[in-house]
């Protein structure tokens, strides 16, 4: 195991120079990843999102890029939950991050193997669910994190399901009161309710971040990750994925959300306009509200209740989440940025105090993250 890694800017890193992986693998990210795996699954409500699963469970299941296997421990317990035991699960890494889950009671086996390096060491058809998530930064040059339903399609067996996690690595304003995504479906809206995030779409109004440290951040981090040839924002080209080729595939699903940092200033205190037909999602008091005139549009303001206390510590989790991002590319940041370390170092302060002291997010900064899913026909 000691050869798979090496130290470098005081952390433990892939010690491959081949790779253009940017992040550590040493127990903070680890810690951030896991952190992120569970804040997605208390949004999109389960461990996956395709509809397939619902009374009939797969036999086995591949996580591709699986980490901690954090992932597959949680959809193992899922599945016993709901009373199917015979569920086998395999992981695959570049390198050997995964405990034993065996000794957790998991029908599981875990195969050290590049993804970079095709094919991969499974039969055609072997699975009946493929799970990938955030390898965007995993893969560069192969493909395999923008064409799932190409290479990786081989591996799933005709009527299995090949899903998608991904987030964006970059942040953007969400733009006051958006609608309630077309074709949302009742669950959906009610989980994104509960959780007071908002459903979105490629058509939902953004515009780029207003904190001016977000902004800094994104220009360092766009700058850095296109040089390395990987995209900022995997969630805008997932769609075009899974539509590029439909004869491979069948029914079709995506889930888009977006996550805000705190409390936004115009849950708290606008109201969505002046005009008529006022149709919004809202944080913490029901996600859709139609009103037909003034009057009861400013019944918004009257009615909407704080976040509750898992609210608040959900979207307070997705900041986490994104400090420690910025943490964890910091030497990639600093080079961007052509700050010397102590200047870094007061840019860092600084930007901590501002996003975790002084809600500099409530002008509606958020974590955009999705779900795609498709059954191989």
């Amino acid at each position: 195991m000691a050869d798979v890694f090496a130290f470098r800017h005081g952390r433990r890193h892939l010690r491959d120079p081949s790779l253009t992986y940017p992040l550590p693998v040493d127990l903070t990210e680890l810690h951030r990843q896991s952190l992120r795996t569970l804040l997605l699954m208390r949004v999109f409500g389960a461990p996956f999102c395709s509809p397939e699963f619902d009374e009939n469970p797969p036999k086995k299941v591949l996580e591709l890029a699986c980490g901690s296997a954090l992932w597959s421990s949680e959809c193992h317990d899922y599945f016993k939950q709901q009373g199917w035991k015979n569920v086998s699960f395999t992981g695959l890494d570049i390198a050997p991050l995964a405990p034993d889950l065996k000794q957790h009671g998991m029908d599981w086996r875990f195969v050290q193997h590049d993804l970079r390096k095709l094919p991969l060491p499974f039969d055609e058809g072997e699975f009946d669910f493929v799970f990938v998530k955030d390898t965007v930064l995993c893969a560069a040059g192969v493909g395999v994190q923008i064409n799932p339903l190409g290479e990786l399609m081989r591996y799933v067996k005709p009527g299995g399901v090949i899903e998608v996690w991904e987030s964006d690595l970059i942040f953007r304003c969400l733009l006051p009161f958006p609608h309630v995504a077309p074709g949302a479906s009742g669950g959906d809206v009610d989980q994104a309710e509960e959780t007071a995030t908002y459903t979105t779409t490629s058509g939902t109004g953004f515009v780029k971040a207003q904190n001016k440290y977000l902004l800094d951040y994104n220009t360092w981090v766009e700058k850095g990750l296109d040089k390395l040839k990987l995209p900022a924002a995997p969630c805008a080209l997932m769609g075009f994925t899974f539509s590029s080729e439909p004869d491979l595939y069948a029914n079709v699903g995506s889930r888009r959300i977006a996550i805000p940092f705190g409390e936004l200033r115009w849950e708290r205190e606008g109201v969505p306009g002046e005009g008529e037909n006022i149709k919004s999602q809202g944080a913490g008091n029901g996600v859709s509200k139609l009103s037909t005139k003034k009057s009861k549009a400013r019944e918004l303001l009257k009615t909407h209740l704080p976040l509750t206390p898992d609210q608040a510590a959900l979207r307070q989790t997705a900041l986490m989440t994104v400090i420690g991002l910025i943490e964890s590319l910091e030497p990639m940041l600093m080079k961007e940025s052509e700050k010397k370390q102590d200047e870094w170092d007061r840019w860092w302060a600084s930007m901590t105090t501002d996003l975790l002291e002084r809600n500099g997010t409530q002008s509606g900064e958020c974590l955009e993250v999705g779900a795609w899913w498709a059954q191989k026909r």
